[in-house]
């Protein structure tokens, strides 16, 4: 069951395509940042609270907000000190209240923040507002965050991860060369580093490293911990690009190895993605060659009629194999569901193109 998964997973990525996000930063880049917030509110203000009061046993209240400073204005938004929040806030220490910077998105419609964040230190609001100076040119926005990877500050820390979570994988592909080894090499050896940074910066340091890191990002391939398996796509996808040959043949192995856990061939497949999406024209002969598992054929398209394999996911990604495969068990196939259902055929080969 694991194998056919595998495959139809395989079958599924045969449509891969560029991201709006790294793929090798898992669900982190779907969190929210200040960074992507300041271009998408209409209003930002930094302040902060004040006589919290509870008005229900579930919780709801009221929270007084003390502006401070408007960081992005619009005409619309009053002039007032403060703003009546409709949510209890709590405030532990009255003599030092927490500090919030506020987004809204309509103050014509509603003063009602959409999204708030505690910030002590207002040097946060500098760096992402030096970010937005330079998001005309994609490339030194990503150079300046990656200076900021290590930083004290644990928000400018993560804003700065968080701009590369959110950048498309060729970007991230083309500004990695020139980023500081040094730097992610001490970041790759934190032992308490979260895997989907870890995934990231194994990525850049293979990209910007030297010798002594092939090493390391190997040693990291071959004895992986239960934390490196959220992380193997982007360890993989460095080793490979310090270590071509090496590195693809070791995909290769994993993806064939039945004996190997799901989640570390499922990373495999992951890697080949963000090649597929970073540098199409330059590993599009080796990722083809993983996912074209041929030998297969019959076992995925059994699955058709099966009662276990109905959901929509699945019988696309079994459409999509049959696409791309030329073994006659999947022309038979494509034959019989352009009779069923044309539509869906027309539709997943406009996608292929």
């Amino acid at each position: 069951m694991r194998k056919l998964v595998l495959l139809l997973v395989s079958a599924w990525m045969l449509n891969a395509s560029p991201t709006p996000a790294c793929s090798l930063c898992g669900k982190m880049s779907r969190n929210f940042s200040l960074a992507y917030e300041f271009e998408q509110a209409q209003v930002i203000v930094y302040g902060h609270l004040a006589n919290p009061k509870l008005t229900t046993k579930s919780g709801g209240g009221t929270t007084e907000f003390f502006v401070e400073q408007i960081i992005k204005d619009d005409p619309a938004f009053p002039r007032q000190k403060m703003l009546l929040l409709s949510r209890y806030l709590p405030i532990l220490d009255a003599k030092s209240p927490p500090k919030y910077v506020m987004f809204f998105r309509s103050p014509k419609q509603s003063l009602e923040p959409y999204w708030g964040k505690e910030i002590a230190n207002p040097a946060v609001l500098e760096f992402v507002a030096e970010l937005q100076r330079q998001r005309s040119d994609p490339e030194k926005m990503l150079l300046h965050a990656a200076k900021h990877f290590d930083h004290a500050d644990p928000i400018i820390a993560d804003e700065a991860f968080m701009v590369f979570a959110k950048a498309d994988d060729k970007l991230i592909a083309q500004s990695a060369k020139k980023l500081d080894p040094k730097k992610l090499r001490k970041l790759v050896k934190d032992p308490d580093l979260e895997p989907e940074r870890l995934s990231m910066f194994a990525y850049l340091l293979g990209a910007c490293g030297n010798d002594d890191d092939v090493e390391l990002l190997r040693s990291l391939l071959k004895n992986p911990m239960p934390r490196h398996c959220k992380s193997f796509e982007g360890i993989l996808a460095g080793y490979i690009t310090m270590r071509p040959r090496d590195g693809w043949a070791f995909v290769q192995d994993t993806l064939k190895n039945d004996k190997q856990s799901f989640l570390l061939r499922y990373a495999a497949l992951r890697t080949m993605r963000f090649f597929y999406n970073a540098k199409p024209q330059e590993t599009g002969p080796q990722v083809l060659q993983g996912w074209k598992r041929w030998e297969h054929t019959k076992l995925i398209v059994s699955c058709w009629d099966k009662s276990s394999h109905q959901s929509a996911i699945v019988k696309q990604s079994i459409v999509h194999y049959a696409l791309a495969c030329p073994q006659p068990e999947a022309r038979a196939l494509l034959e019989r569901v352009r009779r069923q259902d044309p539509e869906l055929v027309r539709h997943l080969e406009a996608e292929l193109k």
